[in-house]
């Protein structure tokens, strides 16, 4: 009886495939692809209708181990093509399929170059991915053939300059042809080239694979009779194995594995990283289109987060507190509420070591990146937008004597202004429409996808991950949220008191404001004399504020008579919204 020889141990490398619509993705798809899955190469009916991709498609080819990762354990290597759609309306589908991929492969159509939706998969690739190789495709409709040649170091050339302006600078580009002379014509151009610069382009040393519960994102769901319903997918996190329970976390229902396959080949079990097919009993394929499964219980619904991110640099527009984008989290896109939120000045990083810091995490985008670590235990400052490169200003608040010479207001309140720059990890609170179900730590994308899709600006505003839930319903856990706004209050000293040291200010307070709340915070003078409110005087609204020292009556100007109390407002305090507190 002959020994059963042992399974082959296989590497495999997520690769999408990206580009402007009309490009020829799918057709170098198919040139390269030698495995194809059951939803591979525009499965979708209207595709082959109208002869665009409009969902995404899976196919893979296999290559021997190369020399420079012969030290790994594993026997071949694999790449999963991930064929994403290049319609600009059809761009929540390309982010869906770049959350798994490991590199890319960017299409330009070489008798046009970059094109609007070109530059926005490009956009995409660089959150996704710090490794890329572009496909020149097309290259047999560079006529003449005798110039062909110089029209491609034209092309290489234009492209590297653009390139040079991303983290893709450098990046090498491959000149192709899937279909040369049209359907049925001559066999495709450059395929062994890109083949062998995607294997080139893997790691010696590839990142170990996610730790924590089994997470899969599917994104093809279909019955077979007799059997049950299939869903075919990417091993995001975790293992799983036949008969083990997983949870359709969306439907709120679980179900056992009763069988795998890995590209038609049954499996006993697979990991991060792997392309597998898992069987499931007692389920309506008709349920779940593209989503996710899991270990049960470990993906949670909810209706708010926050997130650490970062305003994607392409993005020419504001992105502003308190408006809605669209936010795609995980595999759900909805409109969302926006809170942004920082680091005061001083606090955190360095200044010139947080830019170093920010400049270095957009020059490195990657979903595998650890966002800046959130502690719920300690203030953070309201943002009015999220800030890119060029900082934000935070600053030392409007001059005392224009507020002396204006007579410094009934009380008014003065938001924090000044021309310095300030630089440091940023943060947003999600409130969103409709609940999301999604990993606690989901990647998260930003976009303003109501713009107009044939225009030439990018879409995508900004992007990070989750860092913690919150339920908004919920004003404790809100208040919980310690974002404050940094207010000035500014009045007057109308005279000091025979002991020297007690002063009486009007115009700090409003008459309505209760004073008990302001009792024992300090304040200053324009002359940087420091003071404490002691309580009111009167009832027209102003206050006794005892000075440790003397206040010198001899060459007092208008200006030095401000007194000025700085503090803060807590945004989500739910007990007294109005509160102001040093």
């Amino acid at each position: 009886m002959s020994e059963k020889k042992p399974a082959k141990r296989i590497l495999n490398i997520n690769v999408g495939v990206l580009g402007h619509v009309d490009s020829g993705k799918t057709s170098l798809v198919a040139a390269l692809s030698t495995q194809l899955s059951t939803a591979a190469l525009d499965k979708h009916p209207q595709s082959k209708e109208r002869g665009i991709t409009l969902d995404l498609g899976f196919s893979a080819f296999m290559m021997p181990m190369p020399p420079h990762l012969a030290h790994l354990p594993y026997d071949e290597l694999q790449f999963t093509l991930v064929d994403c759609p290049g319609h600009a309306s059809l761009i929540r589908t390309i982010i869906g399929g770049v959350q798994i991929i490991d590199m890319m492969v960017l299409v330009v159509d070489i008798t046009k170059g970059l094109q609007t939706q070109t530059a926005e998969c490009l956009v995409v690739g660089e959150v996704a991915t710090s490794r890329m190789v572009v496909a020149l495709n097309k290259v047999d409709l560079l006529q003449p053939e005798e110039e062909r040649p110089r029209a491609l170091r034209r092309a290489v050339k234009r492209l590297a300059a653009t390139f040079a302006m991303t983290k893709f600078a450098g990046v090498g580009m491959v000149p192709t042809a899937a279909k040369p002379g049209g359907q049925g014509g001559s066999p495709p151009l450059g395929v062994d080239d890109l083949r062998a610069a995607l294997v080139g382009l893997v790691p010696p040393t590839p990142r170990p694979p996610p730790t924590g519960p089994f997470l899969f994102a599917v994104d093809h769901c279909f019955p077979i009779k007799g059997q049950g319903s299939v869903l075919t997918g990417t091993v995001l996190q975790g293992t799983v194995s036949v008969n083990d329970v997983i949870e359709l976390p969306a439907l709120k229902i679980t179900r056992p594995v009763k069988s795998m396959q890995v590209f038609k080949t049954p499996v006993p079990s697979a990991s991060a990283g792997d392309r597998v097919g898992l069987c499931v009993t007692q389920l309506e394929a008709g349920l779940l289109e593209r989503g996710l499964a899991a270990a049960p219980g470990s993906v949670p619904t909810f209706r708010g987060a926050v997130a650490a991110v970062e305003k994607i640099r392409f993005y020419a527009g504001r992105v502003p507190s308190r408006a809605k984008f669209h936010v795609t989290v995980g595999h759900s896109t909805v409109m969302a509420e926006m809170t942004f939120f920082g680091t005061p000045e001083g606090e955190g990083l360095p200044r010139d070591a947080a830019l170093a810091a920010m400049i270095a995490n957009l020059n490195a985008m990657s979903l595998a990146a650890t966002p800046m670590a959130f502690d719920a235990g300690r203030d953070y400052v309201y943002q009015e937008e999220l800030y890119g490169l060029e900082g934000r200003p935070l600053g030392s608040g409007p001059k005392a004597a224009q507020l002396a010479a204006a007579g410094a207001g009934a009380g008014a309140d003065e938001e924090e202004e000044g021309g310095e720059r300030h630089f440091g990890p940023q943060w947003v609170l999600l409130r969103f429409d409709t609940p999301v179900t999604a990993p606690k730590d989901a990647l998260v994308i930003g976009a303003k996808f109501d713009a107009d899709i044939h225009g030439e600006a990018c879409r995508l505003a900004f992007y990070g991950r989750l860092v913690r839930l919150v339920d908004p319903s919920k004003p404790p856990e809100l208040a919980a949220l310690r974002v404050f706004k940094p207010k000035a209050r500014q009045g007057v000293i109308e005279r000091v008191q025979p002991d020297g040291s007690t002063a009486i200010v009007r115009s700090l307070l409003k008459k309505e404001s209760d004073v008990s709340v302001f009792v024992g915070l300090k304040v200053l003078t324009g002359r940087g004399e420091e003071g404490v409110i002691e309580g009111s005087f009167g009832k027209s609204g102003k206050l006794k504020v005892h000075f440790p020292s003397d206040l010198a009556a001899e060459g007092r100007s208008a200006e030095d008579n401000v007194v000025t109390l700085r503090c803060k407002r807590y945004l989500f305090d739910p007990t007294a919204r109005k509160v102001l507190k040093q």
